[in-house]
């Protein structure tokens, strides 16, 4: 089968023919029909892990083809959507790719394919920051009903932003203040924010005192990442007892005052994984990635959760290289890009679905 393995410095992307892999006793194989770029995927083989090249793809829709030995609630032709471990080989710029079966989810026939690849990774990186680190109720919890203090989302309208305003929607909170750009029309939809706050008015401290109203916040979002955001948002929150959910684990954050939490996120432990530098493992994460996923597809179902815009490349995967670069250069905003397996040129005709 083909995969694309992503290189960096400069950064391209090679088309290879490896074996179709076998999933492991609690994992599915998947024939990928479409799969989505995340800045992380450039990020990696650049300076995250220099030196590591492999397929980096980690967000697919697709069906099932064959479940591992201890899986029960997954059969072959399943539709499905996945998020595949970081850093791990059988990646989802392939035409097959496996994925532990807590990080699976099936699609309720509301969802195309398209919309459904933009979900899995980012939605769960959101949920774990949101649930698991800023400690906000889980929608289940009595507790949910009970009206939080204001929360604050730096870039709301990148997919890890998108999708945490989509969680807290399903909550109460005395005011949702976000901070954004030109991505503002998308996340406004939402009916769920109360206040704007643009970054390009290079005012955002003093708007963010004046959005909070002089109302104490303890809980902040950073899914942006930009260098100053943190550190913006750091002004702004309540001396003791505040938390940060960030997003990339090898940022220093040392202007952040010991009196606020840094809740360092990192998808990968809900596989399992140890965050990186700071070397923690949450293996609650991964109980709590199983038990999210079997939510999100009633959710869907229901209405309550939606994928995050998007644009189809062309060529398949031919188009990595093309996306990854537009997402390195800073080309996207408030969209996801995705591909379409079986548009890539040089696939055998029976791939095609």
């Amino acid at each position: 089968m083909k995969s694309v393995i992503v290189k960096a410095r400069p950064l391209r992307c090679e088309i290879i023919d490896v074996p179709i892999p076998e999933p492991g006793p609690d994992e599915v194989l998947i024939k990928v029909i479409y799969c989505a770029s995340n800045p992380r995927d450039w990020k990696a083989p650049d300076h995250l892990v220099p030196g590591v090249e492999i397929n980096q793809g980690n967000e697919m829709s697709g069906v099932i083809e064959i479940v591992g030995s201890n899986v029960y609630e997954f059969r072959k032709g399943d539709r499905v959507a996945a998020a595949h471990p970081m850093q791990t080989e059988n990646g989802t710029y392939a035409e097959y790719s496996t994925a532990p079966v807590n990080t699976c989810f099936l699609l309720p026939p509301n969802i195309s394919f398209e919309e459904a690849c933009t979900i899995p990774f980012a939605l769960c990186t959101a949920a774990i920051g949101f649930y698991q680190r800023l400690k906000i109720p889980f929608p289940t919890s009595p507790e949910s009903s009970r009206v939080q203090t204001p929360l604050i989302i730096y870039g709301g309208s990148s997919s890890i932003g998108a999708f945490t305003l989509k969680l807290a929607k399903m909550g109460r909170f005395e005011k949702i203040i976000v901070v954004c750009g030109s991505g503002r029309p998308y996340i406004e939809s939402f009916g769920v924010i109360t206040d704007f706050v643009d970054y390009r008015d290079c005012n955002v401290v003093h708007d963010l005192k004046a959005a909070l109203g002089g109302k104490r916040c303890f809980h902040a979002v950073d899914a942006i990442m930009d260098g100053n955001s943190f550190g913006h948002l750091s002004e702004v929150l309540a001396p003791e007892g505040a938390r940060i959910a960030v997003y990339l684990p090898r940022l220093d954050y040392s202007c952040i005052p010991a009196s606020i939490s840094v809740a360092i996120t990192f998808f990968g432990t809900v596989h399992g994984q140890a965050t990186p530098i700071s070397n923690e493992v949450f293996e609650e994460d991964v109980d709590f990635a199983y038990a999210f996923f079997r939510l999100v597809g009633r959710w869907i179902a229901e209405g309550k959760m939606s994928g995050h815009p998007y644009e189809v490349l062309p060529r398949g995967l031919l188009s990595v290289e093309d996306g990854l670069r537009m997402l390195k250069e800073g080309k996207v905003s408030a969209k996801k890009l995705i591909y379409r397996v079986a548009d890539t040129p040089t696939l055998e005709p029976e791939y095609f679905f």
